[in-house]
């Protein structure tokens, strides 16, 4: 008996990442960080430090953009030309800038309107129509 799959969009078998991590080359072998402890990337020239939730950091021979296509869109933007965020750790939006574990990171002009379309934004400063029923 066989199956018809014609108009099957979806992948028939998921992909064999492990989607939780990255390693990184640490001397002589390669750890893993999860994507979760990583809170920010910061492009120092041809370098990268990665900062991370328990105040650790690391720093890795990497330019900023090679390391962005790494990491996966779900938690990480890059937000200015010199930062990655993790998105999960970001809790207050003001003007240009956001803030993530107490930390003010810039928002590029280029990267805002990608950035900004990663939240759920409820704006509660509009004005709305009188209804006539004022108090």
């Amino acid at each position: 008996m066989k199956t018809d799959l014609s108009g099957v969009d979806a992948p028939l078998r998921e992909s064999p990442l492990v989607a939780d991590g990255l390693f990184i080359r640490q001397d002589e072998y390669y750890k893993k960080y999860f994507y979760a402890d990583i809170v920010w990337i910061e492009a120092s020239a041809n370098y990268c430090d990665f900062f991370f939730k328990d105040k650790s950091r690391i720093t890795v021979a990497c330019r900023l953009g090679v390391v962005e296509r790494q990491l996966p869109d779900a938690y990480f933007a890059r937000v200015h030309r010199g930062f990655i965020l993790n998105l999960r750790y970001v809790d207050t939006w003001a003007g240009n800038s956001l803030r993530a574990v107490g930390k003010w990171f810039p928002i590029g002009d280029h990267y805002r309107k990608n950035v900004l379309a990663c939240f759920n934004i409820l704006d509660t400063s509009r004005e709305y129509p009188k209804t006539g029923r004022e108090e």
